[in-house]
């Protein structure tokens, strides 16, 4: 849903900039209105990592962004969440979660696959936005996994997402101050509503699946991440007309069996 939002701001004319900066306001407004908070994120032995950590959101949306509208969505969804590789590298190496033919071959095409999917046309540009989203984005996931399991209690996940959300909200108003165009046109505000309730909606969703039990990180991300891939990159066809090359069919495919490899090596 979010990669197509990002195409969709594209096509009606959406400033992206600014729908992302509503995006993270709403976000952190859902989080603190609609849910208990039970104590001050102040005074909360997470919070400066939390603050950190929405600088990050904010770069890597940035980064999605770009990347969605200069490569498009199938490459944008693949190098997004193909970056479940780092965390589940992570699981395996500090977290002990170990490993198997299937997890290693699963790794390799993981990599290779982000590869395949990005348009070979008009140079180093093409395919550095992708490598560098999914860089970024992979170390979010790690930092998210890192601290719900050492850090955050499951009752105060409605607070550490809200203040990660609140903490991107005003980096993007730092950002936003700097430039000209200040002024949010109505189409901007629409897709950042709509993109904030998607982006709490999925953040909640993952760190609650982190904490059952019997669940590893080298599990929850592939789980979530295999039906983005293919949903998004179909939507994208369907809807928007985008042409797809072998190669980038071939990337497509080649995420999918990585990712069902990594599901099956538990």
């Amino acid at each position: 849903m979010i990669l197509l939002l990002f195409r969709w701001f594209t096509n009606y004319g959406a400033n992206t900039r600014h729908a992302i900066v509503v995006n993270y306001g709403v976000a952190a407004i859902i989080g603190f209105t609609f849910f208990s908070i039970p104590t001050n994120p102040l005074r909360a032995s997470w919070f400066w990592l939390a603050l950190m950590i929405g600088i990050g959101f904010y770069l890597g949306f940035r980064l999605i962004a770009n990347t969605t509208q200069t490569a498009g969505v199938s490459a944008a969804s693949i190098a997004t969440k193909m970056s479940m590789i780092i965390p589940a590298l992570f699981g395996i190496i500090a977290l002990e979660e170990g490993i198997n033919w299937l997890k290693a071959t699963g790794i390799v095409l993981g990599f290779l696959s982000v590869f395949a999917v990005t348009p070979s046309k008009g140079g180093m540009s093409n395919w550095v936005w992708p490598i560098v989203t999914f860089l970024v984005s992979g170390i979010i996931d790690t930092s998210l996994n890192l601290f719900q399991l050492t850090l955050v209690q499951p009752n105060a996940y409605p607070m550490f997402i809200s203040t990660i959300f609140a903490s991107a909200f005003l980096s993007g108003m730092i950002h936003h101050s700097w430039l000209p165009d200040k002024k949010i046109a109505r189409t901007s505000f629409t897709g950042g509503l709509l993109l904030g309730i998607v982006n709490f909606g999925s953040l909640w969703f993952i760190l609650n699946v982190l904490s059952l039990p019997n669940w590893e990180s080298s599990v929850v991300f592939p789980v979530n991440n295999v039906g983005i891939v293919a949903l998004s990159s179909i939507l994208a066809i369907v809807i928007f007309k985008e042409s797809t090359s072998a190669r980038g069919l071939l990337g497509l495919f080649v995420s999918i069996v990585s990712i069902t490899l990594l599901y099956l090596s538990q």
